[in-house]
């Protein structure tokens, strides 16, 4: 509601009221984990997850010439969570986006040792699931490389990266389960 002659208020993301449990990424970041369907208005998206999927096989990434593989993700800078999705997947894995599903976000204070963030800012991490409706090559000219495993073994990676977000990387295998039986994916 506005005031006559005042023009519409702007979106301020207001932090989450404060969790029982919190997570620490990398001693950069104090965490809390949010279940959603969708990110709330004005939240300051600044990095993404996303697990990619195609029938009964996920992908993994990595860089060329590094060990470890993960999941697609990134710092997003000047558009949508989304939006940077479709433009990165195609480009890093070969994947042709179909489906995206928002499973939840980690809504993330900085740490004395990040230095980057000014002390008492936000930043929200979402964590998707990405369903492939097309698999090409990756692109000559990209920096990473992609292996596709069963489900089973593209879970246990997935864990194994993510050890301070792994059940909510188990949410997000199980939603994936959950839209190939209703035959969304």
């Amino acid at each position: 509601m506005t005031m006559p002659g005042m023009g519409p208020t702007p979106y301020i993301y207001i932090p989450l009221p404060p969790a029982v449990k919190e997570l620490r990424l990398n001693d950069m970041w104090l965490a809390r984990w949010s279940d959603a369907d969708e990110l709330p208005r004005g939240a300051p998206v600044n990095y993404v997850y996303a697990l990619l999927y195609m029938g009964d096989k996920g992908y993994v990434i990595r860089e060329k010439g590094t060990e470890n593989w993960r999941s697609l993700e990134g710092a997003v800078e000047g558009e949508s969570a989304e939006a940077w999705l479709k433009r990165e997947a195609p480009a890093r894995t070969g994947l042709t986006v179909g489906t995206t599903a928002l499973i939840g976000f980690l809504e993330c204070r900085p740490t004395k040792f990040n230095t980057e963030f000014p002390a008492g800012s936000f930043a929200v991490r979402p964590l998707y699931v990405v369903v492939a409706k097309k698999v090409a090559d990756v692109p000559d000219d990209s920096p990473y490389e992609r292996r596709r495993l069963p489900l089973n073994e593209h879970l246990a990676v997935m864990r194994n990266r993510y050890p301070e977000i792994r059940e909510h990387m188990d949410a997000a295998a199980g939603r994936y389960v959950q839209m190939r039986a209703k035959g969304e994916a």
